[in-house]
Parts: C-alpha cells; structure tokens; sequence
C-alpha cells in the first residue's frame, strides 16, 4: 500500500511541475528584467520572436540594376544559373535573388516584397523549384530555416499567415498557444546563455580566463565554422502526397500567380531534375507524373510557364555534385542550354 501511495505522490508532483512550470516561466522573465519580444509576422505558425531584419537594400538594388530576367529560388537555382553567362546571352542584366534552404513561402515574399515592390519589369521572372515544393507552403518553415524568411517579411504579412493557418493542426496551434502564453522564447534568451556559460564558471575561477575560453570556443565550434547542411537529398514522397488538386489552394501559388499578373509580370516556374541514374534520368512514378501535368495546366491557364528539366538527355550524371545540386563545372553548360530553351518562352 506504502508502495502504491508514494508512486501516486510521485506522479502527481510530476504533474504539478509539468503544469507550474509553464506558468513560473513569466514569473522568471519579469524578475531577470527579460524584454518582450516583438509579435510575430506569422502569429498561425509561432509566438513573439527576435527575428533578422529585412533586406531593404534589395529594393533599390533592383531598382539600379533594372534587370532583364530575376532569378528566384534556394541553392537549386544557385548550382545551375550563372547569372553573368545568362546576362551576356540575353544581353540583360539577370538578378539572382538567392536564398539556400529556402521554399516557397521565402519566394512568394522575395516577388512581393523584393521584385513587385520595386516596381522593375524584368522579361521573365524564374522560380526554380524541386517536384512538389511550390504547393507545400511549410516546407522549409522550421525552425532551422524559418530565420530566412525574416529577410523578405514585413512586419505584417496577412495574407502568408491566412495560407499557413489552413495547414497548421490544433497540435501546432496549441503548441504556439502555449509558447505564447509561457513567454518561452524570451526566456531562451538569458537562459540558454546561462547554461552555456555554467560549465565554464564550473571550472575556471578566473572570470578573465574563463571570457578568454569561451571566445576560443565560439571560434573553434562556431556555427559559422560548421560545414553547411544543403539537405539536397530530400525524399520524393509516395503517392498520398501527389494530390495538386488538393493543395494548390493551401498555397502561396494563387498568391503569386495573382499579384505577377496584377503587374503584368510572366513568371516561368522551372522544375529541376532530380540527380539522375547512370543510366537514364531519374525515376517517376504515375502520381508525380499526373501532379505535374495538374501544375503544368494550372500554370499555363493563368498566364505563367513551367518548364521541366526532367528527362532532358543532356543533364547527365556527370554534371551533379552532391544530391541534387549541379557541381561547380557543370553551371556554365547548364546555362547556355537552360538558356537556348527558354527561347522558345521568349518569342
């Protein structure tokens, strides 16, 4: 019985900690002076953060160059086009607008808030995309690649929040609820320090010396020092996940399409291909064909392009790298042909 009474002591004091916790953590905040942090431009998907500030400079940058053609995409666009060849082809300048571990949410925004506000009208604007990307609004929305999006955002973006919101479940939501109420993220602010700075109080005495250690530490392990994770392999999904019908509308794509047209701006929307096999180009299966041919109607009815490196006999194996990513070499051939393609969209 002693045994059964202490186990139910002991779970309940877990629960207790579990819900007070929570609760303790604004209590913490306004005693350690923790400032508030601002609200977010996407209260559907996350609480109050300090984001990175927006790149204003691209608007004027435009606005100078005046480009012919505006490149738009992650590193997908980046290992294939060389901006100088194209612009030497084309007789244009050509503005990349370039973003690694980016989606579609970052390139709606980069079109909106980049190109449309700059009021430039380029010949073709390309957005470079990998299979079901353009219809998947939270592909690269976590949190290691939602700092991105922090360059292209206002301090309001409604209409991006109103598209994520029909794709959050009340799991999500009541997580961000929770964040929200608790002030989590401004406590990770003189928390996470904190405990990055007790080993080192631990065992060093000095307070000179221990500075002096963990500057040498952020040297040495700095996240700037890692080696860049691409994430170029991405798994092509299964079947379930090939329904166009069901998620354009659950996407920044009608938002695109909409405020291109509004300003009479063509976008060509270029889908890559996957690293091919040794012997051919790479698989497909009948769901990602009949996707593809939703996207290709559903693009050419409303005024855009898409076109579709996919099988294309000239992109060998030899010109990959690593995943997906073109190598290094490969990019000056890539551009002359991708180039001599696009002709067809251009007369």
């Amino acid at each position: 019985m002693a045994t059964r009474v202490r186990a139910a002591v002991g779970l309940l004091t877990l629960v207790l900690i579990a819900v007070l916790t929570p609760a303790l953590v604004p209590v913490l905040n306004r005693w350690h002076s923790a400032q508030p942090l601002a609200p977010t431009y996407l209260p559907a998907l996350e609480g109050p953060r300090e984001r990175s500030p927006f790149e204003e400079t691209r608007v004027p940058d435009l606005q100078h160059l005046n480009p012919g053609f505006v490149v738009i995409g992650d590193s997908m666009a980046g290992t294939r086009v060389d901006e100088r060849r194209m612009g030497e082809l084309a007789g244009t300048p050509v503005a990349p607008l370039l973003q690694a571990g980016s989606g579609s949410a970052f390139w709606y925004l980069a079109l909106k808030n980049w190109v449309i506000a700059s009021g430039i009208k380029p010949r073709l604007v390309m957005v470079f995309f990998r299979d079901t990307n353009l219809t998947d609004v939270m592909f690269r929305l976590d949190q290691q690649f939602r700092w991105t999006l922090d360059l292209v955002a206002l301090e309001r973006e409604e209409e991006l929040n109103g598209v994520i919101a029909g794709r959050v479940g009340p799991l999500h939501r009541a997580q961000t609820f929770v964040g929200r109420w608790s002030e989590a993220e401004e406590a990770r602010h003189w928390i996470e320090p904190a405990l990055l700075r007790l080993p080192a109080e631990w065992m060093i005495g000095s307070r000179r010396r221990r500075i002096e250690f963990l500057d040498a530490m952020n040297v040495r392990l700095g996240f700037d020092h890692l080696r860049p994770m691409p994430a170029a392999d991405i798994q092509i999904g299964d079947a379930p996940a090939f329904d166009f019908a069901r998620d354009v509308d659950r996407s920044v794509l009608p938002l695109m399409l909409r405020d291109a047209s509004r300003e009479g701006l063509t976008l060509c929307f270029v889908r890559v291909q996957r690293r091919p096999l040794p012997n051919g180009p790479p698989a497909q299966s009948p769901a990602l064909i009949a996707y593809v041919n939703a996207l290709r109607e559903y693009l050419t009815s409303r005024g855009a392009i898409l076109h579709d490196d996919t099988g294309d006999p000239a992109l060998t194996l030899e010109m990959y790298a690593d995943g997906d990513h073109l190598a290094r070499h490969a990019r000056r051939a890539y551009t002359e042909h991708f180039f001599n393609g696009l002709r067809l969209h251009l007369q």
